[in-house]
C-alpha cells in the first residue's frame, strides 16, 4: 500500500467533478484514474461496479451517494442525504462504514478524506481507491492480488471478492456501449443486470 502521505497528495492533484451527474461522475472519476494509474483496461470499473454498481434508467453505472454499513447497502439520491446517514451512524456508535464510488471503509482508512464532503467526492473517493490498488500493484507485483487485497488480506474471502470482480469485469466488457457517460446506442443490450457483490447489492436499495 502507498503511504498515506502519498495518497493525500494524489487527492490534492484530483479535480473534483462539479457539474457531473451523479450516474456519470463516479464513471468519468474512474476513466480518469485507469488513465493516470495506467491500469489494466476496465480492472477500476469493474471493481466500482462490484462495490457501488446500480442501473440508471437501464444503463450500467456506480453511484456515488452509496453507504454500506451494518450488513447494509443504500444508494441514497444525493450526497447531503448520504452524508446525513453517516452521521447518524456515527452518532450511533457505527464505525465500519463504507462510503462513495468505491466503498473506501472510513474505519480502516481514517486520514483518507480531510471530512465527510471530500469522502463522497467522486474524484477524491476514486483517487484514494486507485492509488491504493497501484500501490498494492507495487508491492505484490500481481493485479489479482492486489484485487484480493482491496477487499481484503483474508484469503477465502480475497477470492471470493476477485471472483465477483472478475465476473462484473466482463459484464462491462460486454455492456460497454451502455454504460451511463456513453451516447445511447440503438444495439440491443445485451441480457442480465449487474452480478451481485459481496457488499451491500445483495439486498434492494434503499432510498432515505
Amino acid at each position: 500500500m502507498k503511504p498515506v502521505l502519498a495518497l493525500l497528495g494524489l487527492l490534492a492533484a484530483s479535480p473534483t467533478l462539479a457539474g457531473h451527474p451523479p450516474e456519470t461522475a463516479c464513471l468519468t472519476a474512474i476513466r480518469q484514474a485507469e488513465r493516470e494509474q495506467r491500469m489494466p483496461g476496465k480492472l477500476l470499473l469493474a471493481l466500482g461496479v462490484t462495490e457501488a454498481g446500480r442501473e440508471v434508467d437501464k444503463r450500467l453505472t456506480v453511484w456515488p451517494w452509496t453507504v454500506n454499513a451494518e450488513g447494509r447497502g443504500r444508494y441514497f439520491p444525493s450526497k447531503d442525504a448520504a452524508i446525513a446517514h453517516v452521521r447518524a451512524l456515527r452518532a450511533k456508535g457505527v464505525r465500519s462504514i463504507d462510503v462513495g464510488c468505491m466503498q473506501v471503509n472510513l474505519h480502516w482508512h481514517p486520514r483518507a478524506f480531510p471530512d465527510l464532503e471530500t469522502a463522497f467526492d467522486p474524484a477524491s473517493n476514486v483517487a484514494y481507491a486507485a492509488g491504493m490498488l497501484k500501490g498494492f500493484h507495487g508491492d505484490l507485483k500481481n493485479w489479482t492480488r492486489s484485487v484480493k487485497f482491496y477487499h481484503s488480506q483474508t484469503p477465502n474471502k480475497g477470492d471470493a471478492y476477485f471472483d465477483r470482480v472478475a465476473a462484473n469485469l466482463r459484464l462491462v466488457m460486454r455492456r460497454r456501449n451502455d454504460l451511463a457517460d456513453m451516447p445511447a446506442t440503438r444495439e440491443k443490450r445485451a441480457p442480465g443486470t449487474v452480478v451481485r457483490p459481496l457488499g451491500p447489492w445483495a439486498l434492494p436499495p434503499r432510498f432515505s
